[in-house]
Formats: structure tokens, sequence, C-alpha cells
């Protein structure tokens, strides 16, 4: 990952850096949230069965 600037020192940078950018973060993003959407919806599944498991005693 290379600095989006050519200097070679750190005088006369200023503002925000962000040396992330284009390193594929959206894929990073998507993924995760993917995870969250499978974690959620097996989540769901267990508390209907373990809901359906207790209703029946």
């Amino acid at each position: 990952m290379e600095a989006p600037f050519d200097a070679t020192t750190w005088d006369g940078i200023t503002g925000a850096i962000y040396a992330g950018y284009g390193s594929g973060e959206g894929l990073w993003l998507a993924g995760c949230l993917a995870l969250v959407v499978i974690a959620i919806f097996f989540g769901w599944k267990h508390e209907e069965h373990a809901y359906k498991a207790t209703e029946k005693r």
C-alpha cells in the first residue's frame, strides 16, 4: 500500500490522509455485510427452532 503523495518527508503534508483508497475496501465491506446477514438469518432460524421446542412442552 503506497501513500497517495510523492513527498519523501512529512514536511508540507496537510489535511486528512487515507492510504487505503483503492485497496479493495468495498470488497471487505461487502463480505462483512454478507456475514452479518448470514449470522442474523441463522440466529433467527435457531430462535425459531428453540421457541417451537419449548412451545410443545
